[in-house]
């Protein structure tokens, strides 16, 4: 439902929220894959995905996950020819221990202190922005930095809060042009409300703006999710860009299913504004 920062309760808390790990499960393992891109029609366009394994107990966990960021501009004056297009490509690789401490009953901080590999890309090419946003290589610099991010989560019996931020030390990666690409700072606050015993309502803030490929971003997330059956949770959401004038909204739809015992497999996809990401994702979940 695209707000997590105060709903979080699994092994995905070592990204959305380091200190949620205090109150979540006891044991959680998660295996996440995201994919979303803008629609290849404009003249701008760009694409994103993830991949996420973590494994968690309440005061620590482990995690691999790695994120790639493809933004594709028309070039004023092209070196190709005259339908040369721009293209930035960053691919993350991030190693971390998540470390968490409770300062009170309803109240803990968490850090995820992570080793990052980047390889950085970025060049001219007179091909289609489709073939651009599909993984197309361009030759990379790779380089080793270090990085931290940190949550705050409080908890209440009806309502929970939390802050993330992320990429505190902005790590930057040089591209064979000599340019640099950064993963920025990010800071991103949540609330949710337990409505009844089985429906939640929640909303997350970017508090920073973060770069996309129109221009910058700072999202509002509103989602709700509840449980059907004893099995299966549906959720779903909107999102809305709070900069410029250009909202870009964007709908979810999702749900999770607990195929046996401790086992869950989740699904879920966004749609809507051209340039917002229409995207998709699949995970599994074993939780206790």
């Amino acid at each position: 439902m695209g707000a997590f920062v105060a709903v979080v309760n699994d092994a995905s808390a070592v990204y959305w929220n380091p200190a949620a790990l205090a109150s979540g499960s006891y044991f959680s393992l998660v295996f996440d894959r995201t994919a979303g891109q803008t629609d290849e029609g404009e003249a701008r366009a760009g694409s994103r995905s993830s991949w996420l394994l973590a494994l968690t107990m309440p005061a620590a966990g482990l995690s691999y996950y790695r994120l790639r960021s493809t933004v594709v501009t028309p070039v004023t004056e092209p070196t190709l020819g005259p339908a040369s297009t721009h293209v930035e490509s960053l691919v993350t690789h991030h190693a971390g221990a998540t470390l968490v401490q409770s300062v009170t009953d309803w109240l803990a901080v968490g850090a995820t202190l992570k080793l990052v590999r980047g390889l950085a890309s970025e060049g001219q090419a007179a091909v289609p922005a489709e073939d651009l946003l599909d993984d197309w290589d361009l030759t990379g610099v790779a380089t080793n930095r270090f990085d931290v991010d940190v949550g705050v989560m409080a908890t209440g019996n009806l309502v929970r809060g939390g802050v993330t931020f992320r990429n505190l030390t902005r790590p930057g990666f040089r591209t064979p042009l000599d340019t640099t690409l950064y993963l920025d700072r990010q800071a991103r606050a949540g609330v949710a409300l337990l409505l009844t015993s089985r429906w939640t309502a929640a909303a997350d803030l970017d508090l920073t703006p973060n770069r996309g490929p129109f221009g910058d971003v700072r999202a509002l997330a509103l989602g709700t999710e509840g449980r059907l059956t004893a099995r299966a949770t549906v959720r779903s959401g909107v999102q809305l860009n709070t900069a410029g004038d250009d909202r870009m909204p964007t709908a979810s739809l999702g749900g999770s299913y607990a195929v046996f015992g401790s086992l869950l497999v989740d699904a879920h996809f966004s749609t809507g504004s051209d340039r917002g990401f229409q995207s998709w994702g699949i995970a599994g979940r074993v939780v206790f």
